[in-house]
């Protein structure tokens, strides 16, 4: 299946850590009356949702870990007009139908081509016209290419005239897997220096303390513990282990 015939299609080929600045670049220059923007996870999603609301833009997220209540909310605001953008993952975006859609961007490339034919679907309903943007890291190249044998055509390619495109990111939306792996390193190294730490002042409190006097009793054994060399046999130790002694009947019976 192909997208229907009113949608203009164009891709953004864009560095992953740029992507948050050029939807915000594209949402200044009123190139959307509004847009529903779809992410890969619902991490993504908040934290997109939450780069943009910092940066002025009404917008909300829908994603699986949103009650039902925050989704009606969400979608009504979106729906409305209050809420410009509505960042949402695919599975919560399913059965939204929003009249008069302007775009839909994907700001994360659908690993499925089916899923970019339904993403890109919710625009240019009843006869309208809409506009589908996808921003393509290069790490991404391989599922656009699935995604255009699957429509039939290769998709225009378009750069925004005047934008920095090799900005430093202002912030991560997710951290690299060797970066995560990395800092749980490093809590677990903190966490047995600080284990190696109190064990040495431990040792030297003991020592600081001096050897026990030879006069001096030790503690007596808590029961169930073997006796100390040179203790006198305790009275549980004369029954067999798992045995309870006997007790004495009290009233001389």
């Amino acid at each position: 299946a192909a997208p229907a015939v009113g949608i203009t299609q164009a891709v953004y080929p864009v560095a992953q850590e740029v992507k948050s600045s050029l939807l915000l670049e594209l949402v200044k220059r009123d190139e959307m009356k509004n847009a529903l923007v779809f992410t890969r996870t619902k991490h993504r999603a908040n934290r997109l949702a939450d780069f943009l609301a910092r940066h002025g833009v009404n917008c909300e997220r829908i994603h699986g870990n949103r009650s039902q209540a925050q989704r009606t909310a969400a979608l009504e605001g979106f729906k409305s007009g209050r809420f410009r953008l509505l960042v949402a993952t695919d599975i919560a975006a399913r059965g939204i139908d929003v009249e008069a859609l302007s775009h839909v961007i994907n700001f994360d490339v659908p690993a499925v081509p089916d899923d970019y034919i339904h993403r890109v679907g919710r625009t240019a309903r009843a006869e309208l016209t809409g506009d589908a943007f996808t921003f393509v890291s290069p790490e991404e190249e391989g599922d656009l290419a699935a995604i255009e044998r699957a429509v039939g055509k290769r998709l225009p390619r378009i750069v925004l005239p005047d934008f920095d495109y090799n900005r430093r990111a202002s912030e991560k939306l997710e951290v690299p897997l060797g970066e995560r792996i990395a800092a749980i390193r490093a809590r677990k190294a903190e966490d047995r220096a600080r284990a190696k730490a109190k064990a040495e002042r431990r040792g030297q409190q003991q020592a600081a303390q001096g050897p026990r006097p030879s006069g001096a009793p030790s503690p007596p054994p808590r029961p169930g513990q073997p006796p100390r060399p040179g203790q006198p046999p305790r009275p549980w130790d004369r029954h067999a282990p798992g045995q309870r002694p006997p007790h004495r009947r009290s009233g001389g019976r």
